[in-house]
């Protein structure tokens, strides 16, 4: 039947209106008394402001150190001392309101060598403030082109998923890599005129099945994190043994080799320290040399045209007088990382109450731990009396991770076949939930947006193909059961609507 729309009258409209009111609410075929199963009610909505909040309780000089490294993590990198290019008071990759840290004016790092994943530390860590995980839109288009820029985006870049870092497997010879493949070159751009320096062929390699993805980590409360003793760790490895043996989880530590203590930050645990892990992130994601990693990742005639080391303390007479440009920014970083709050969770609804509640008799808890204790006792008055972290607001604090930072078999369906340190090729630290509320991608490639299909991805039989995971490779099949496997059946098991309070529970981290 044709229906002149514009020759209606009032009673055809109200006739036509209730036409339509029947279409809405008629079940498509097939769907007719389904049940509504869970569903991952999607992240909370963004502070107001970029800029996070520090640990409560530090002095006026820690104080003055945190809002410093603002400023540098902010920084937008070029390749020498006077060439880097600032953001005009804005995060270039991000459309929320200014970062009033966002400098406008060279500071005190710049340096970028001839490789690099991105040109500014908050590129990879902004979301949902300055020190989170990935953005919603992708920053690598951006950066790809920054300044001239030659660069391809390779096809594991989408515009709307996760900034994602590469590893290579295996080398030519088919000995193991594991590695950083750094994804662009400042070949074209206009602070490196003679770099004749190509990306590597990463479509060969993903056709080859030799890629494994990361995805930034969150920073928020490593400070917190690194203040963890060692023997509490341990007191929890050695918590509720026999029902962890009964689920089938076991897990272990990754370990420092030189001295043996435990191994904490990264998706396998593979840093021993945030110092560790943020000079290694301005070596490999940004190419910039400093103290801890002197030498440039690629010493390409012409390409490299920084000193090397390049970030290091600067002493430069007129230029960095004050004590805090003085600072390396790797550093800097350091300690924004420290310094910086953990995430704060949201106000339990009566459902998320319930999913707490369900967590811990489902069994997540025993590998994602609620909670920690840092030793002493944030009492300014008599730091020389108590033992804790010498920063006074790190003393005594509960730190509610939800990790208990052990790395556990997976299998295949989460493996990336890269071994770091005692982390094998499908091992993985229990990653901190704390802000998972606000994350927008999960696992540690980004592969899913939804919770739903995170929690079904940490099942895993013996001999899988792996599945969905853009890692599987002819070695898949090789791989054990993943220790999570009961835990998921347990929580398959659960009502619609336990799954739904679990959920709602993980959204108010």
């Amino acid at each position: 039947m044709k229906t002149s729309w514009g020759a209606l009258t009032l009673p055809k409209y109200i006739a036509a209106l209730a036409v339509l009111a029947m279409i809405a609410v008629t079940p498509v075929a097939g769907q007719a008394n389904r049940p509504q199963g869970a569903r991952d009610p999607g992240p909370r909505p963004n502070p107001r402001s970029l800029i996070p909040n520090p640990i409560p309780g530090l002095n006026p000089n820690e104080m003055a150190l945190f809002n410093e490294s603002l400023l540098r993590i902010s920084e937008l990198e070029g390749t020498c001392d006077t060439c880097a290019q600032q953001p005009e008071g804005t995060l270039p990759v991000d459309p929320r309101p200014d970062n009033p840290f966002s400098p406008t004016s060279l500071v005190n790092s710049a340096g970028m060598g001839p490789t690099f994943n991105a040109d500014q530390c908050v590129t990879c860590h902004i979301q949902p403030t300055l020190g989170g995980g990935s953005p919603r839109v992708n920053p690598a288009f951006e950066v790809a082109t920054r300044q001239g820029g030659l660069n391809i985006v390779p096809s594991f870049e989408t515009r709307t998923g996760p900034f994602r870092e590469v590893r290579y497997k295996f080398h030519d010879d088919g000995t193991r890599d594991g590695g950083v493949v750094s994804l662009f070159t400042v070949r074209g751009r206009r602070d490196a005129p003679d770099c004749n320096l190509r990306q590597p062929d990463f479509e060969a390699a993903v056709r080859a099945k030799n890629t494994s993805f990361r995805i930034p980590l969150s920073l928020f409360g490593l400070g917190l994190i690194e203040s963890i003793q060692d023997s509490a760790l341990l007191a929890n490895l050695n918590a509720n043994t026999a029902l962890k043996r009964s689920l089938g989880i076991n897990g272990k530590f990754n370990r420092v080799p030189n001295n043996g203590t435990i191994s904490r930050f990264g998706w396998k645990a593979q840093n021993a320290s945030i110092n560790i892990f943020a000079g290694e992130a301005y070596n490999v994601e940004m190419g910039i040399s400093n103290d801890l990693f002197p030498i440039s990742r690629s010493e390409e005639p012409g390409c490299n045209v920084s000193y090397e080391p390049f970030d290091v303390p600067r002493t430069k007479p007129g230029l960095y007088e004050n004590p805090l440009k003085i600072m390396p920014a790797w550093l800097m970083f350091t300690v924004f990382m420290r310094f910086v709050d953990a995430p704060q969770p949201a106000i339990l609804t009566p459902s998320a109450q319930w999913g707490k509640q369900l967590f811990s008799e489902v069994g997540c808890v025993l590998c994602h731990t609620a909670s920690f204790q840092t030793p002493g006792t944030a009492n300014p008055r008599r730091p020389s009396e108590e033992i804790g972290p010498q920063v006074v607001a790190l003393r005594g604090k509960t730190v509610n991770l939800y990790s208990d930072l052990m790395v556990h078999n997976m299998g295949a369906t989460l493996a990336d076949n890269v071994v770091q340190g005692d982390a094998g090729a499908d091992e993985f630290r229990t990653t901190p939930l704390w802000g998972l509320g606000q994350r927008l991608f999960f696992l540690h490639d980004g592969r899913t947006t939804d919770l739903m299909t995170a929690i079904q991805d940490h099942f895993s039989l013996a001999g899988s193909d792996g599945g969905d995971n853009p890692s599987a490779d002819r070695f898949s099949r090789t791989y054990g059961d993943s220790e999570a496997n009961e835990v998921v059946r347990r929580f398959n098991r659960r009502t619609e609507p336990e799954k739904q309070a679990i959920l709602d529970f993980l959204r108010s981290l």
